[in-house]
């Protein structure tokens, strides 16, 4: 490598992790580089805090020369393999590391890594809350709320960290180690990044990748994939099913969730009385058994939670009831499979609100339940185009396209009955018209909102 004048560290990308990164450095007398292609007043503002705390901020540009100034690089999520900068430091073989990679070479603690293409920041927030209801310490960070350099600042050596990982921070890491690891399910999913689902997979795989026989890594039985990669694990595996009955792990049998980890299977939770409708949830339900489990909660407390666990923002979220139709925000939906369980969780008929940035994930999976249980689709944005080819191709013809999501909520309650279900589940990643799926979901709310109507309900409560 170059000679470096100064030696440093290089954070690309001002975004959350980033951030969170360069003040995690910074308060432990690392001198730190950070860069960002954004010249926005949000990235200005945290420019101007860290280069009061001792950093040098670069704005506008990734320029080269920082690289003969630092030892390694710690890379933001949102910034891609393409990008010029990570292309020379792969050239001159810079180390190159993801915020968790960076966070867990900090903290060398109690990890329990959650992956998988869906259901993630649904299961690691109900773990959290079901460790925390049983006296087990236990902090969410990761792709979800904090960043997880942010919240070693309030975690003890006995707790518990639940991260929340995306492929884009697993595959930067080398030396990260969760106790416990869980990948839910694996599908289609960010092809545009990482270029085929091979390669993908390889990023999700690096949960386990140094986990030794001591360690549990929990995974989905019924998805062929996450079984094709247990053989690779040196971890201790526990599997969840909703599909088949299981001899270890968790599963459903005569309607009831059942566990059994060294000790007689024992009936954890009617699946009727789940907080969370649909199958997804049931999965969800399944591997927040195992995980919290692994973890050192009791049976009870796990049922308990199973029980009185409410759900996320922006994800099968009830908006409101009006005027007899029920609208429902999942803006979390990202891709296909997530859109795909989503519409299985409401009673048919339902006028869907898909279409996103097109990340090359194959929408022929959507069409069968589309037919089956939707009235009406209303697109937008970057794949609207394609999106309405596959679906008339396939015979459905009763497609609407809007160029902005309020006039799709608009279009949406003309078209809705009583009785039936506005879902938004887009089906695709939110940046061609959105920072991120949190603001296409509150765009979403308050567009509903605004819509007229006598009886207007959120959460179960008026307002």
């Amino acid at each position: 490598m170059a000679n470096r004048v100064q030696p440093a560290v290089l954070v690309l990308g001002l975004a959350k992790s980033g951030y969170a990164a360069a003040t995690a450095l910074l308060a432990r007398g690392v001198q730190v580089i950070v860069t960002d292609l954004q010249i926005s007043p949000l990235m200005r503002e945290r420019a101007r805090k860290l280069t009061a705390l001792g950093a040098k901020v670069v704005l506008g540009e990734h320029p080269f020369h920082l690289l003969e100034q630092v030892n390694y690089i710690v890379t933001s999520p949102g910034v891609p393999d393409t990008a010029p900068i990570i292309m020379e430091a792969k050239r001159r073989r810079y180390p190159i590391i993801s915020e968790p990679e960076l966070a867990y070479r900090l903290h060398r603690g109690l990890y329990i890594a959650i992956t998988g293409s869906n259901g993630k920041t649904t299961t690691a927030t109900w773990v959290q809350e079901i460790l925390s209801a049983a006296k087990i310490p236990a902090v969410l960070a990761g792709n979800i709320g904090q960043p997880l350099t942010a919240a070693l600042a309030t975690v003890s050596p006995s707790s518990w960290v639940v991260a929340e990982l995306s492929s884009f921070q697993l595959q930067y890491t080398d030396e990260f180690h969760p106790r416990i690891g869980a990948i839910l399910n694996l599908s289609e999913d960010h092809l545009d990044r990482h270029g085929n689902f091979d390669a993908y997979v390889a990023a999700k795989a690096n949960i386990f990748a140094r986990q030794k026989q001591q360690d549990i890594l929990v995974l989905n039985a019924d998805n062929k994939t996450c079984q094709d990669l247990a053989t690779a694990a040196s971890a201790r595996i526990m599997f969840f099913s909703r599909k088949k009955i299981l001899t270890a792990g968790a599963w459903v049998e005569n309607g009831h969730i059942m566990l059994k980890w060294g000790s007689p299977s024992i009936p954890i939770c009617p699946v009727h009385e789940l907080g969370l409708p649909g199958e997804h949830n049931l999965e969800n339900a399944l591997a927040t058994t195992c995980l919290t489990w692994a973890a050192g909660a009791n049976s009870a407390a796990i049922t308990n939670g199973l029980k009185t666990f409410s759900g996320l923002e922006h994800r099968c979220e009830q908006v409101a009831v009006i005027d007899g139709v029920n609208y429902i925000n999942d803006s979390k939906g990202t891709n296909p499979n997530a859109t795909l369980k989503a519409i299985s969780a409401y009673a048919p008929p339902l006028i869907l609100i898909a279409g996103g940035k097109d990340e090359g994930a194959c929408l022929d999976v959507l069409l069968p339940v589309i037919k089956e249980r939707c009235r009406a689709v209303i697109l937008l944005g970057e794949v609207a185009g394609k999106f309405q080819q596959t679906l008339v191709k396939a015979g459905f013809t009763d497609v609407y396209r809007t160029e902005t999501l309020p006039a799709a909520v608009q279009l949406a309650q003309q078209l809705a009955r009583p009785g039936e279900t506005v879902l938004l589940s887009p089906a695709c990643a939110s940046f061609d018209m959105f920072s991120n799926y949190e603001q296409r979901g509150q765009v979403f709310k308050q567009a509903v909102a605004g819509l007229g109507g006598a009886e207007r309900w959120k959460g179960g409560r008026t307002f």
